[in-house]
């Protein structure tokens, strides 16, 4: 078993939730990246990664904090304060470690990204931009039954899974007319109007028998977490980042 979590950014409350939320058997934790950026505690959610030895991919937040030649037009007003406190804020060590993330994490089981397979900064948020993405799923790695992408911080399954696929509520069995592509929602800054932390659990190989007699195959189950969210909002007003980044946490927008 393994976990999935995605745009923690900052949040440290949301983070230690999520992780005392995962049971024993989740032998790894990956992370598809934005560690920091929006949240008030970008060097502790850096080395709670750290200790924890998550592999995990460099965000566009990441990479934006830690690179400063990035041209900061290309984020909104909000994101780009949150950008500029936090370099100010991120020790070398933190840096460093988020500046040589790799873009892409690939096992035998999965591949992982932060925006899409062919572009780490694309948000997939159409049924167009789903479908091209699997079809190059399919081509480059055959036989693959699911990219992990993350970037939106919303969750979503492409394409929806078939009846025979679902095993409860928010629990898949990937093994049914794959492949698919996986979004685990974000840790710290949801935005699909649920304020809880989001992550997915994996449990490889034939964990199961579907109702059809068929062995199972790779099973996600998503898992929302309460966490506090006023000591999070508390944090950035504190460290005089936009008011707007505090009040969404609220809402999960």
């Amino acid at each position: 078993m393994y976990a999935v979590i995605s745009d923690i950014h900052g949040n440290l409350e949301a983070l230690e939730a999520v992780l005392a939320d995962m049971p024993d058997g989740v032998e790894t934790v990956y992370c598809l990246g934005d560690v920091v950026g929006y949240g008030a505690s970008p060097n502790e959610c850096c080395e709670l990664v750290r200790e924890r030895g998550m592999p995990t991919i460099s965000g566009n937040h990441d990479l934006a904090v830690t690179d400063l030649s990035t041209d900061l037009n290309w984020f909104n007003p909000v994101a780009a304060a949150a950008v500029l406190w936090t370099r100010e804020q991120l020790s070398e060590e933190n840096a460093e470690f988020l500046r040589t993330r790799p873009r892409t994490i690939s096992t035998e089981g999965a591949i992982f990204v932060h925006g899409s397979i062919r572009d780490p900064d694309e948000y997939i948020t159409t049924s167009s931009a789903a479908e091209e993405n699997l079809k190059l799923l399919k081509s480059r790695h055959p036989g693959l039954p699911v990219c992990f992408f993350g970037h939106t911080h919303v969750k979503a399954v492409a394409p929806p899974p078939p009846d025979d696929a679902v095993l409860d509520k928010g629990r898949f069995d990937l093994g049914v007319d794959g492949p698919y592509l996986l979004n685990p929602g974000s840790v710290g800054q949801p935005r699909d109007g649920d304020p809880f932390a989001s992550y997915v659990l994996v449990e490889e190989g034939n964990v199961g028998v579907a109702e059809n007699g068929r062995p199972a195959g790779p099973v996600v189950t998503y898992r929302s977490v309460e966490y506090d969210i006023e000591r999070a909002q508390a944090k950035i007003r504190a460290a005089g980042l936009p008011e707007m980044l505090a009040e969404r946490l609220a809402i999960g927008r």
